[in-house]
């Protein structure tokens, strides 16, 4: 049998690139191995939950109340258990604002019977913006610290709210009577 070594040289050189491309959103392996259960189809999408301050400082009855503040999380779960996870907080404070936004893939456990999602994040970004700051707006990758198995996001005691037999939103109720309340929204784009 004749090998044509020019033809072999590109059928391999074709499956390692293909194999080393840039991430898919098909593809489970590119959002760590990591636990994971199948997403209940009512919760497959993306949910956003946040806050904001808008006390800037100071209440109506003259008391202070801290620097103006907002804050919101956001995950895209898909049907096989990966996630993405995004961040985004403000920080207002004599009169210099500060920005963090982040993002994070990986892999997700859901248990209604539970009340409970944990999120295990893989890899991830950030950027921030800080007055005066040096390396503002530059991208930076999570290191260790920041990913599984060092961190974790762990949500216990869910209230899953539905409509007409379908779940329209989640809440995370604390000790303090805050809440974080999450609802069905549109994902946003790197």
């Amino acid at each position: 049998m004749k090998c044509n070594f020019p033809l072999a040289i590109l059928l391999v050189s074709l499956v390692l690139t293909s194999s080393a491309c840039s991430k898919n959103d098909d593809n489970p392996g590119d959002y760590g191995n990591h636990p994971r259960t199948a997403v209940p189809d009512d919760l497959v999408g993306y949910w956003l939950a946040g806050s904001t301050s808008i006390g800037n400082f100071w209440g109506y009855d003259g008391s202070y109340q801290g620097a103006a503040f907002e804050l919101a999380t956001g995950y895209r779960l898909y049907k096989d258990g990966r996630a993405r996870e995004y961040f985004y907080y403000t920080s207002t404070a004599y009169n210099c604002r500060s920005q963090v936004l982040g993002y994070k893939e990986g892999t997700v456990e859901v248990s209604l019977t539970n009340n409970t999602i944990t999120f295990y994040p893989a890899s991830g970004n950030y950027r921030s913006f800080t007055c005066n700051g040096s390396g503002n707006g530059k991208v930076k990758q999570y290191g260790s610290a920041e990913l599984y198995p060092t961190k974790k996001s762990q949500y216990k005691d869910i209230g899953f709210t539905k409509e007409n037999g379908k779940i329209s939103s989640w809440h995370i109720a604390y000790s303090d009577g805050s809440s974080l309340d999450f609802v069905k929204s549109q994902e946003p784009q790197k």
